[in-house]
């Protein structure tokens, strides 16, 4: 946001290099990114953060500055109530509904007859150019003077090219409108608009309609100041891909209580810059007045800060950015201004206290540390062996949002979402995950290899619950280089990288069952047990789930409850002297149904053979001619060996015998 420092000046004496004052303001959290010279004049260029919206308006950076520096705030006096126009709402010559609420929180509309539109007047030209905009005419130039001066968005409608009576709804699928801009845009049904009988004349918050612009010819004008909901503008300039300064401002939130405020002072400034009659008002939707107060205790909030600020700078402080005090036993009442809603608890209160008193007026001190071998917690011991074990694997660590777009999957709802990209709790990782391979796919990577440590959200008996998962995502090429040019990820490499990690946690019994999962492909999905319990599943995400994320590639997921691998890990790990005996190998060929998991066969060997087969290797998997229908063709190298002697063949062959008739027995398998 651009501000000419010469009209920061209106509101406060300031008298100061433009250099200094950047610096205290950017000390104190008001951002300026750069300062220029621009002919006489300093324009300031700020970074506003979204929980700011106040400061998107010369009153609000002015009234830091009052404050920084210690001066009186000059504020118009309609701008505080006391000389606004007297609003008559009877007999108002259009209709205005209100169909959404929930969309449109307040929605006021003044008459103004007689105008005379015509070039702006010098200093308010030098204004708005300053501001970074372009003077249109008076009437247009005085809406975005108020909307640089408040933050409060306004919108002036030719009243005469309005037909019949005005709605603000959501559009028609398919709805078309021409903006101001002279682009004809199509409209969707979550879009809202202010429409009259012929359709819709203007996008809520985003841009008005060519159909009834104020030009040269007009002569009576419907003056909009409104206060729309920030997720349906953000939702509405995404989707169209416009954005504009009035959609900037609404999607941070505007001040309601500023809504009528601003009306009036344009309205002054119409009658004053081009000879306009005000007339008639109409105010629609919710006009209560913003009511917040926070018990505030003093010796709290010098606790948290570690020095001792005075009562009277706390007051001033306060008193400077616009909060009410009221002195009460033990605290202090303090009132919350309707443009400051980031303020919610007492310690957004101290903040307040720490950034004007400035944060480069804290002592430095040496902390002092006493000497604790207490090791970390276990849980993050723990979390630090999965990531140093996946990264050994060659896997990078990815850090997504836990706040999701509805689309993306289901989850937790939030009331008050900022962004359509944030409405939702996420309930997996897989979407954070696909995003990540996709802007990577889409930037011509081709290994990616990607694993996430984070949180998801659940609902479980009217209970809300956070569980902490890992996800690893495979797409793409093994390693790009001459050796394995060509080769890609399998099912089998997230298998593998599954089964070592488990290895390395000392987890016990771990299954994995063939099983049809949401998002997974049914021909390569399965579940994950730890000792028998569920933990997790893997497998190939299906080619709709990866046409969400525009993704060609295939991409192989897993998803792991980490608190059940923490649970089922051995927290020591026992060691075994290596054997001093050689080992003897047996092959074993076997035929088994196809529903016949190679994890069942595996133990049944394990079981049979006892302590002494120390390896099983699968080494092929074969279907074909001579094969059965129905049945696979499978290879097991199974390793045997002794701690305690050298093993005899007849031993070795006794045994392998004992385990093809466990097989047979329990699993009905055949051998080649």
């Amino acid at each position: 946001m651009k501000v000419p420092y010469s009209w920061l000046k209106d509101y406060v004496k300031v008298n100061i290099q433009p250099e200094r004052l950047a610096h205290f303001l950017t000390m104190t959290g008001t951002t300026v990114e750069n300062v220029s010279k621009i002919g006489d004049d300093y324009i300031f260029e700020f970074e506003i953060t979204a929980n700011r919206s106040d400061c998107l308006s010369m009153i609000g950076v002015a009234r830091e500055t009052a404050c920084i520096l210690g001066k009186k705030l000059k504020i118009p006096k309609e701008l505080q109530g006391t000389q606004n126009p007297k609003s008559k709402t009877q007999n108002f010559p259009i209709g205005i509904t209100i169909k959404n609420p929930d969309l449109c929180l307040r929605y006021t509309a003044r008459i103004i007859r007689n105008i005379e539109v015509s070039p702006s007047p010098e200093p308010l030209k030098k204004k708005i150019i300053s501001s970074g905009l372009r003077p249109v005419n008076n009437i247009v130039d005085i809406t975005n003077f108020v909307l640089l001066e408040t933050g409060q968005p306004m919108h002036a409608f030719d009243l005469d090219k309005i037909e019949g009576d005005v709605a603000i709804r959501k559009a028609r699928d398919g709805e078309k409108i021409i903006t101001i801009d002279n682009v004809q845009r199509a409209l969707n049904s979550d879009t809202l608009v202010v429409a009259d009988s012929s359709g819709a004349i203007a996008i809520a918050g985003v841009m008005g309609g060519q159909s009834t612009e104020v030009t040269g010819m007009t002569k009576n004008i419907l003056l909009e100041s409104a206060n729309f909901a920030p997720v349906s503008v953000r939702r509405t300039s995404r989707a169209l891909g416009l954005s504009s300064e009035s959609s900037y401002r609404f999607e941070r939130k505007v001040d309601n209580q500023m809504v009528d405020k601003a009306s009036g002072r344009a309205s002054l400034l119409i009658r004053d810059l081009a000879k306009g009659e005000i007339g008639a008002f109409l105010d629609k939707g919710a006009k209560k007045s913003y009511s917040k107060t926070i018990s505030f205790d003093i010796d709290a909030s010098n606790d948290i800060l570690g020095i001792s600020v005075k009562k009277s700078e706390i007051h001033k402080t306060l008193k400077a950015l616009g909060f009410g005090i009221k002195e009460k036993k033990g605290a202090i009442a303090v009132s919350v201004p309707s443009f400051r809603k980031d303020i919610t608890q007492p310690v957004d209160i101290t903040e307040e206290i720490a950034r004007i008193h400035g944060y480069e007026n804290f002592p430095t001190t040496i902390p002092q540390i006493v000497g604790n071998t207490t090791l970390k917690e276990d849980i993050y011991k723990f979390r630090e062996k999965i990531r140093n074990t996946l990264a050994s694997e060659g896997l990078y660590e990815i850090i997504t949002y836990s706040l999701i777009a509805r689309d993306d999957t289901a989850g937790i709802s939030i009331k008050n979402p900022l962004s359509i990209d944030q409405e939702v709790m996420r309930s997996s990782l897989l979407p954070g995950a696909l995003k990540v391979v996709s802007h990577n796919l889409n930037r011509k990577a081709k290994n990616i290899p990607v694993f996430e440590i984070g949180n998801v959200y659940k609902e479980k008996e009217n209970a809300f619950l956070e569980e902490a998962h890992i996800s690893i995502a495979l797409s793409g090429l093994k390693r790009d280089d001459w050796k394995l040019h060509g080769e890609e990820y399998s099912f089998f490499d997230l298998k593998g990288i599954v089964e070592n990690l488990f290895s390395e946690l000392g987890l016990g019994s771990v299954a994995f069952n063939t099983e049809e999962i949401g998002p997974l492909a049914k021909s390569a999905s399965a579940s994950l047990e730890i000792d028998g319990k569920y933990a997790g599943f893997l497998g190939e995400v299906k080619d709709e789930t990866l046409d969400t994320f525009d993704i060609k590639k295939k991409v192989f997921y897993g998803e792991i409850n980490l608190k059940k691998l923490f649970d089922n890990a051995r927290k020591f790990k026992k060691y075994a002297s290596l054997s001093r005996y050689p080992s003897v190998e047996r092959d074993i060929s076997v035929i088994a149904d196809r529903h016949v998991r190679s994890a069942d066969i595996v133990s049944v060997i394990h079981r049979a053979g006892e302590r002494l087969v120390k390896r099983i290797l699968l080494v092929d998997c074969y279907t074909g001619r001579q094969i059965p229908s129905g049945k696979a063709g499978l290879l097991y190298r199974i390793e045997y060996r002794s701690q305690e002697r050298t093993l005899e063949d007849s031993e070795v062959d006794a045994l392998h015998a004992e385990i093809k008739s466990a097989l047979s027995g329990e699993l009905n398998i055949s051998f080649r």
